[in-house]
């Protein structure tokens, strides 16, 4: 992280050893590392809210593109609602001009009934056919 080679370190642990001393070494370590631990704690907690900043940012991105969705499938649905409302009003409509189609009487005749033989005509017929062989 920092790239100090070990004859730095030596070199700064001389350095703190002289202007230190070694009587206040302890003290200068306990307070050194109380430093370092309030440092790193700062560093934990922006690295933390700036994590929640990314995540909110991205959580408004997805909803936005959720309430995007939510908009297309709402309009797909009532165009789909409307289709099938056209579609079941056209059907209405043919029915009812088929049932007053039925309801109206017919200006045309009514069928012609086949005339049937009356039956003393039948009943000459086969009194007036020759017999064969006679």
């Amino acid at each position: 992280m920092f790239e100090i080679s070990w004859s730095e370190l030596l070199i700064l642990a001389v350095v703190v050893l002289i202007f230190v001393g070694p009587k206040d070494l302890p003290v200068f370590f306990n307070t050194l590392g109380k430093y370092m631990g309030a440092l790193r704690r700062q560093a934990n907690e922006f690295k933390r809210h700036f994590d929640d900043a990314m995540r909110e940012a991205e959580m408004e991105n997805l909803r936005k593109e959720l309430d995007g969705m939510r908009e297309e499938f709402a309009k797909s649905t009532y165009e789909a609602e409307r289709a099938v409302g056209d579609t079941v009003k056209s059907a209405d409509a043919a029915v009812k001009s088929a049932q007053s189609a039925a309801e109206t009487p017919s200006l045309a005749a009514p069928p012609a009934k086949p005339e049937l033989p009356s039956p003393d005509a039948a009943a000459a017929e086969p009194a007036a056919l020759p017999k064969p062989g006679a």
